[in-house]
């Protein structure tokens, strides 16, 4: 048996501009957002078989619905062309389907680390072109996998995997700390079919990207990213009162995490711990973290 393992940031957009194409290679969105310290760690198990399978665990339960890992894991498994009883087993240090990207990141772990198990020394933006198709493919994210590549405060310039996706990193403070609260998430996949909501995503997040590149620093992408969120018109009042005791407790900024029921909040170290109990009044402790910005991104440990 052969094992190895990989840890993917999680990712958050402040903004997004719905990107369509008939290839999906070309397909994603324009944004931008933090990668975050936390996310999911995968481990990938493989044994000689006579009959090729694969099995998705996620936080310890089978999940036999992950098709999103499962469709990239298939594509991978197209290179080698031998049976291999494939074993997946997801960590999730975030919230599934509540915005942070957890789906890319487990998409894009599960093809590092059984690339390193089975030795065949792929780029890491191969890797991140095999599960960014399968993300957009099944409709799960759009502007994740790039972001979590590459690691750092990222500027989505160009939708797609690489060599069509283009990103920009933002510098910021080194002790600066996302603060997030979590009610639920939003039905990503259903939203994305709507037409409307497309053409909304489209205007406004092409307005907030024009913004922010006149000024890419991190006091503008809160800013830009409140305005794209008050426009999307997905606020409300329990999102509105998170947003509002983070500013009142000192945050740099704070908007809506999208697609989720979530806010996230940028401050200094110093202030982090007063956002978190102001959060901590409305949320579960499980519903509320504190995280770095992960600097490096994707990798194999």
């Amino acid at each position: 048996m052969r094992k190895a393992f990989a840890f993917v940031p999680a990712h958050i957009s402040g903004f997004f501009q719905v990107c369509e194409a008939s290839n999906p290679e070309r397909m994603g969105s324009r944004n931008c957002g933090p990668c975050l310290d936390i996310g999911v760690l995968t481990e990938v198990k493989i044994e000689p078989a006579t009959r090729t399978s694969v099995n998705v665990v996620i936080n310890n339960k089978r999940t036999p619905a992950a098709k999103t890992t499962l469709a990239a894991i298939e594509t991978l498994l197209g290179i080698v062309r031998e049976p291999l009883d494939v074993k997946v087993a997801h960590s999730c240090q975030v919230p599934i389907g509540a915005g942070y990207g957890a789906s890319g990141a487990g998409t894009l772990g599960a093809v590092l680390a059984l690339s390193k198990a089975l030795g065949l020394r792929l780029s890491r933006k191969r890797l991140a072109k095999i599960a960014h198709v399968a993300e957009v493919t099944c409709r799960t994210g759009l502007g994740d996998v790039g972001a979590q590549a590459l690691g750092g405060l990222v500027i989505g310039l160009e939708p797609g995997a690489p060599p069509h996706g283009k990103w920009e990193q933002i510098r910021f403070p080194k002790d600066v700390k996302v603060v997030c609260g979590t009610f639920t998430g939003l039905p990503t996949a259903k939203l994305l079919r709507e037409e409307r909501f497309r053409e909304r995503s489209k205007r406004l997040g092409g307005l907030a990207l024009k913004k922010l590149l006149k000024k890419p620093t991190l006091q503008n992408f809160l800013r830009v990213s409140r305005e794209f969120a008050e426009g999307l018109k997905l606020l409300d009042d329990e999102l509105l009162a998170l947003i509002d005791a983070a500013q009142a407790t000192g945050a740099i900024g704070a908007s809506q995490v999208m697609l989720g029921r979530a806010v996230f909040a940028f401050a200094q170290a110093e202030k982090a711990e007063r956002i978190k109990r102001a959060f901590l009044e409305f949320l579960k402790p499980d519903k509320v973290m504190v995280a770095s910005i992960d600097r490096i991104g994707a990798r194999s440990c």
